[in-house]
């Protein structure tokens, strides 16, 4: 009844067409009941006028005409009755159908990253695509299948009921039996198909991976291996499939088993009251009782398939309602959001910032002033906090206590989609769509001021969606390939800006995906600009123009660049190091290797490592050589002192 009553939004908007349509199905049925009372006065027309007894009425070869066009007429009244009903209840699932997919999907795009480091996406389209046809098919077939179901019952028994209550009582026998039986196994159905849906999830998940993962897959000749899990996977999805079948079908066979015996019943009882019912129950009689029970067979045939539709509709329609109601855990609450903010400049403050996952402390009471207009950069060691700092500015969450301010205003009392607008966020593993390489830069423009797509409305006449032509501005575009260093390469394609990148952007090596994500960045103008270690995988001259494109576009905006490359880092208007957490280090390039520091110490091992980079026991990767500069570090906090005086090549292995 909770599912019922969580899909009556939905079904209320369709009122009308399946309130309309039940009528037709309740009338259809009642029609379909007068050729078999026409057959009875024919037969017993035929009867008297062959028994030789003036009493009994006898039929004219003209009135058995005319009950012929009754029968073909009644047919096709019920047909067309039928053929309306089903244009108003199929097609107001399918209108359901397009309301629930588009509502779930708003509903995901509102959720956070917390929710999708979670969620796995073969299981999110499996809830959308299968479960949602599995919840379409009880709202459209089902749902009128079960009108013509009870409808059918009630006007059968009526009919059968005024004929003879003898016979009819044997019927009523039959029923609760096929209810019963009905009940357990519904039960037992939906269990099975929740787990075979669940399985289904699984599959889905793993075969997306594999084709996002096909490279990797091949690079490590895994194949063999990733064939025999699907494998497996597929063979548990067969079994838990068996499984609900050996329950679902067995419904029809058993239900003809006790159709035939109720009969043979009827064809025995029904015999001896005509012989001894004295004309009270004459053969057109039992024929119209035979041909109205055989009206009762498709439905009661039926029964055990609606019930099968229903309980898969329901299971599906929860998995459905799990997606609804997941929550973000960083939203807009009303009465804590200034919707009177309107324009953000990037001056940054942390305030006593501490973040926790679960026991582990991430972030440790950060204290942290960034004016508007400053480029800082952030480096430390693998897991000190870097990417979390950069997160909490964009608040993919908040911080367990303290206070991250912009412009003053708590990050809090911002309403998300001013602070979206405000911050762009170049990953260092970027996500690329298959389309242009022009319209992966203009990705975030807004074209135009569209209209809200309003949820929990009913599709029948709404306007038709604007179209929505995917044109971005030329010169934006390349300006802002060449201020990330894409240009020459971009030209050097023979459809240049038309390019057509492959699924995530493959067609592209890693340095050009990342440059692309830099363009897509600085195309936005935003107020603040973050970029985490998204520099890793170009060259130091490609970096060089970079560096020089953000220096063009930093002016008047706050750039937050993440890297381990002193090279990267030395021209920032200020340097931050994190470690365990923790703000160790601050002030400029110069400051701070007067330190003699984390950072001074880093700077070195960089500085040796291009010097020796062509000696096989180089460290060549920054983050290599910041990991184990943290080793080193640890060493020393335990008590062991490395040989400061070994020489330089040893020093770096």
């Amino acid at each position: 009844m909770d599912s019922l009553r969580s899909l009556w939004p939905y079904l209320k908007m369709h009122q009308r067409q399946y309130l309309i349509g039940m009528v037709l199905v309740i009338f259809a049925n009642s029609i379909n009941l007068l050729p078999f009372y026409l057959i009875r006065l024919t037969i017993d027309g035929l009867t008297g006028a062959r028994d030789g007894d003036p009493a009994t009425a006898g039929i004219t070869l003209a009135q058995a005409g005319w009950y012929a066009l009754g029968i073909v007429g009644a047919a096709a009244t019920a047909g067309v009755l039928m053929l309306f009903m089903r244009r108003l209840i199929v097609v107001a699932s399918r209108q359901t159908e397009y309301e629930v997919r588009r509502d779930i999907f708003a509903h995901l795009q509102g959720l956070d990253k917390p929710y999708y480091d979670r969620a796995s996406t073969g299981d999110l389209m499996n809830r959308l695509t299968g479960d949602l046809s599995a919840v379409r098919e009880m709202l459209g077939f089902g749902a009128w299948q079960i009108v013509n179901i009870v409808s059918g019952f009630i006007t059968a028994f009526a009919v059968m009921f005024s004929l003879t209550w003898q016979l009819t009582l044997i019927v009523v026998a039959v029923v609760p039996v096929i209810v019963g039986i009905l009940t357990y196994l519904a039960r037992l159905i939906n269990v099975r198909h929740r787990l075979a849906q669940e399985q289904n999830s699984k599959i889905a998940g793993k075969a997306q991976e594999n084709f996002s993962g096909a490279r990797v897959v091949k690079g490590y000749a895994i194949e063999d291996r990733e064939i025999s899990e699907y494998k497996a996977m597929n063979l548990e999805l067969l079994r838990r499939n068996i499984a609900l079948t050996k329950v679902d079908g067995p419904l029809r066979s058993f239900m003809s088993l006790l159709l035939g015996l109720a009969f043979a019943l009827i064809l025995l009882i029904g015999g001896r009251l005509i012989l001894t019912s004295n004309g009270a129950f004459t053969v057109g009689m039992f024929v119209q009782f035979v041909g109205t029970l055989e009206r009762l067979t498709f439905p009661m045939l039926m029964i055990g398939w609606i019930t099968g539709v229903t309980q898969r509709g329901l299971a599906s329609w929860l998995r459905l309602r799990e997606l609804y109601d997941a929550r973000a855990q960083v939203q807009d609450v009303p009465g804590r959001t200034d919707v009177s903010i309107r324009a953000l400049t990037g001056d940054l403050r942390f305030d006593n910032v501490s973040l926790n996952y679960g026991n582990r402390e991430v972030l440790k009471n950060i204290n942290l002033h960034v004016p508007a207009g400053t480029f800082l950069g952030i480096t430390g060691p693998t897991g000190s906090g870097k990417t979390v700092l950069g997160q909490l500015i964009t608040r993919s969450m908040d911080p367990s206590s303290g206070v991250v301010r912009l412009d003053g205003h708590d990050l809090r009392v911002i309403p998300l989609k001013l602070l979206h607008d405000a911050v762009a966020v170049v990953p260092q593993e970027p996500f690329l769509f298959g389309d242009s390489i022009a319209n992966n830069i203009a990705f975030g423009v807004e074209k135009q001021e569209l209209p809200v797509v309003k949820t929990g409305v009913s599709v029948v006449g709404a306007p038709q969606p604007p179209n929505i032509p995917q044109e971005p501005d030329p010169e934006k575009v390349r300006n802002a390939a060449r201020l990330a260093g894409l240009l020459e390469d971009i030209e050097s394609f023979p459809l240049g800006f038309e390019t057509l990148l492959g699924e995530r952007g493959v067609t592209l090596s890693g340095g050009q995906r990342q440059r692309t994500a830099i363009a897509r960045a600085i195309v936005r103008e935003p107020a603040i600009l973050i970029l985490d270690d998204s520099l890793s995988a170009v060259d130091t001259e490609t970096e060089r123009k970079i560096l020089d494109g953000l220096r063009e576009v930093s002016a008047g905006r706050t750039v937050i660049l993440i890297a381990h490359r002193v090279s990267t880092l030395r021209h920032a208007d200020s340097i931050v190091v994190l470690e365990e957490g923790r703000v160790t280090e601050q002030g400029s390039h110069d400051e701070l290797l007067e330190l003699n520091g984390h950072y001074a110490e880093l700077e070195r091992l960089q500085r040796l490592a291009s010097d020796l980079d062509e000696d096989d026991n180089a460290i060549s990767d920054p983050e290599a050589a910041a990991d184990r500069l943290a080793a080193r570090r640890e060493a020393v906090r335990n008590g062991q002192q490395p040989n400061q005086g070994q020489p330089r090549q040893e020093a770096l292995k």
